[in-house]
């Protein structure tokens, strides 16, 4: 291990200089603030043993400073002084030092703290080489996930969406395809969990729904296919909240299968809420075949101006307060006075206002239909 010794006092500094190399430790001395910085800025020492009071320290001990140098590796700092008279013991607690060695220095004791933080550093590498695996495998998620989201057709003017992912990514699945006689099949997914887990479910799900829906399929059809390789791909605990809806405009209906997201609103000219499509289901992947349902609800879609789907990170986003946004938030959205404004830019408006800044804890996704322009 290479140390820096920044101590003011020659015969301390030398003493523990003897005792770590004795040890087999590289060793640096410092005898001045300026002297820290310019050693420790060429040979990135691993350990700095630190007198809180250098000659040039403006401040005093500056132990979260040296930490600061080094953001990305684990660079312990141990004080050298006598707590009782040096620094109280509340200003060592805050000063971002990780332990102290009063003189006379012991060499057992020094020994002993040593060991203790190199038993700490490999801690340190293991969870860097932990993180690194984890971030090249949120990489991968995310390339797959995006993968797959971008085969749903471009530039179908009468369709917004939007996304807010919770951490790296999104783990809502936003799929939508024709069939061959011009209906509209959407899939909102929200799988269990984020990252890798949540972009190895879309695979499939998002497969069996393009290759379906091109083949005209009808979406009760659809569901009952995705559940059946959910249920025998994914872990116990991993399933699919969906809904599904299919867009006849030469019918006038929609049709539509939820299975354990928020209901689907059907919103008049004034942005009243005129029909909500409740879920009625359980998620896809829970249960096998033979027990579950894919029977679908139709409604007629007169009046009807917007489709809107949204995903339950929505209603659940919270605030500083730790309020809900709700129904209530939402509802507060449509009935907003910018009528100028997309629906779908009125209800995000109101989220981020809401949000003020943080994160949401759950994923958000959003997509309204116009139903005046669908043809």
């Amino acid at each position: 291990m290479r140390v820096l010794v920044a101590e003011s006092n020659l015969t301390g500094r030398n003493q523990l200089t003897r005792m770590l190399e004795l040890d087999g430790h590289e060793v640096l001395q410092a005898d001045t603030w300026k002297e820290l910085l310019a050693q420790f800025s060429e040979f990135q020492p691993n350990l700095v043993l630190l007198e809180p009071a250098l000659s040039d320290m403006v401040g005093g001990c500056c132990a979260a400073e040296i930490k600061r140098l080094s953001p990305d590796r684990f660079v312990p700092v141990i004080l050298v002084t006598t707590i009782s008279c040096n620094i109280t013991l509340a200003h060592f607690l805050g000063s971002g030092a990780d332990d102290f060695i009063e003189p006379p220095y012991n060499h057992l004791v020094l020994k002993a703290k040593i060991a203790g933080f190199e038993r700490m550093d490999e801690l340190y590498r293991r969870l860097e080489k932990f993180r690194d695996r984890t971030q090249q495998e949120l990489h991968l998620a995310k390339h797959m996930f995006d993968t797959i989201t971008k085969q749903k057709p471009e530039n179908i003017p009468y369709i917004d969406h939007w996304s807010l992912a919770a951490g790296h990514f999104s783990g809502d699945l936003l799929i939508f395809e024709r069939t061959p006689d011009n209906a509209l099949h959407i899939m909102l997914g929200d799988f269990t969990g984020h990252g890798l887990a949540a972009a190895i479910g879309a695979l499939p799900t998002s497969d069996t729904f393009f290759t379906m829906t091109k083949k005209g399929f009808g979406i009760g059809d659809i569901a009952a296919e995705i559940n059946s390789k959910l249920h025998r791909l994914m872990p116990t605990g991993q399933f699919c909240a969906a809904s599904l809806i299919s867009i006849a405009p030469q019918q006038n209906r929609i049709e539509v299968w939820n299975g354990g997201l928020p209901s689907i609103l059907l919103v008049n000219a004034k942005r009243e809420v005129i029909h909500q499509l409740c879920s009625d289901k359980l998620p896809l992947g829970i249960l096998d075949a033979e027990s579950f349902s894919s029977q679908t609800a139709t409604v007629t879609t007169e009046n009807v101006c917007h489709a809107i789907l949204y995903s339950d990170g929505l209603v659940e986003a919270e605030n500083a307060h730790g309020h809900a946004f709700g129904d209530h938030g939402l509802s507060r959205a449509l009935g907003a006075e910018c009528r100028s404004c997309s629906l779908i830019q009125n209800i995000k408006a109101e989220v981020i206002d809401f949000l003020g800044g943080l994160e949401p804890h759950d994923d958000i996704s959003l997509l309204t239909v116009n139903m005046e322009t669908l043809s």
